[in-house]
């Protein structure tokens, strides 16, 4: 009992100590608010940085900190997902792994890798845009463990051939379309689920990487992707609707494409998912299954891009998947790749993000 109200008490200081560094803060500061100025403790989606006062935590704080009355007042957002997001052309005509008409993944990223000792950067995991500022990928693209030295070095937004710049198709019509250059970013914070890979092999296998500069999502050149409500039911929704998955990954012949390619996926459920050898007493709720035709898979290099699936009449798309792993070799029919499931995430993912 007494260790517990020596813990408490600590606690308490801590967060006597953060609210004496706002209200210090508020004297020379007010920030600007997007959304409402209402007291912190009734701000669910910042109240949780106030029970970890580390100095990151208590940067964001001040940086939204408008007022100080008894109790600090911050901006409070809504939401940090945008509300205009998923657009894009219809994919109703892709079955097997096709190229990507130019345009038509806007929120994909992908990320760029340096070796120790090298000097080039290489291309091994994908991911997709959620905001001006968060990019979305699996746990394992981003984990020490996994890396082993390998450094995440460029995310890269608005890519479809890697080998040009910037980048052009033919169109029906014979003219040449092209878009404006890549955009290149770093990661100015790397947040992995603490659970990942402590279930099962790859379980809770996502991650969020906070870019070092905001994107610019009015240009229509990137586009964020919406995410589903918490505790989505897949089942359901997939028996009337198709899934794709789309990156830069090994293809049927081995190599690794330039250009961006995109497949057609059927939903497996995870019952069925389950009977497998391969995934025996290896799946958790918070994974889907997707694929099993031959020759239509993601693979190595697709690793954190997204599982996407339409609205009932196409546009705007959701993400209900991200890349985790599967059957080697990739598209071994019957076989599903696995996926994360992000409805079961939603939570976490908007209270992981800052302003």
């Amino acid at each position: 009992m007494y260790q517990l109200k020596v813990v408490c008490g600590l606690a308490a200081w801590s967060i006597a100590l953060l609210l004496l560094l706002l209200l210090q803060l508020t004297s020379t500061q007010r920030a600007t608010c997007r959304w409402n100025c209402i007291p912190l403790s009734q701000c669910t989606k910042l109240h949780h940085l106030l029970r970890n006062p580390t100095k990151e935590n208590i940067a964001a704080l001040q940086s939204v900190t408008c007022t100080f009355e008894r109790d600090p007042k911050v901006c409070c957002p809504q939401s940090l997902l945008p509300r205009k997001c998923g657009d894009g052309p219809s994919l109703d005509r892709i079955i097997g792994g096709t190229p990507a008409p130019l345009g038509s993944h806007p929120w994909l990223a992908l990320l760029g890798y340096l070796r120790p000792g090298a000097q080039e950067i290489e291309f091994l995991c994908g991911g997709s845009i959620i905001s001006e500022l968060y990019v979305l990928t699996a746990a394992h693209c981003l984990h020490d463990s996994v890396l082993e030295g390998t450094k995440l070095s460029l995310i890269r937004l608005g890519e479809w051939n890697t080998k040009t710049d910037p980048d052009c198709e033919k169109t029906l019509q014979g003219d040449e379309k092209c878009v404006p250059p890549a955009q290149n970013f770093t990661a100015e914070e790397i947040i992995t689920h603490p659970d990942y890979n402590t279930r099962v092999q790859f379980s809770d296998d996502i991650g969020l990487i906070r870019l070092n500069k905001p994107i610019d999502l009015s240009a229509g050149i990137v586009n964020a992707i919406c995410l589903p409500p918490q505790n989505l039911d897949i089942k359901r929704i997939s028996e009337r609707r198709g899934s794709w998955a789309a990156g830069w990954g090994v293809t049927e012949n081995g190599s690794v494409s330039n250009i961006l390619y995109h497949v057609g996926l059927p939903i497996v459920q995870i019952e069925q998912c389950k009977t497998f050898d391969i995934f025996s007493g290896q799946l958790v709720d918070e994974q889907i299954c997707a694929g099993g035709r031959a020759g239509q898979d993601s693979c190595r290099g697709d690793s954190g891009g997204p599982l996407i699936m339409s609205g009932p009449q196409g546009p705007p798309f959701l993400q209900i998947g991200l890349v985790s792993y599967g059957p080697s070799p990739c598209g071994a029919r019957p076989v599903p790749g696995v996926y994360t499931s992000i409805s079961h995430y939603r939570n976490w993912i908007e209270n992981n993000m800052k302003p």
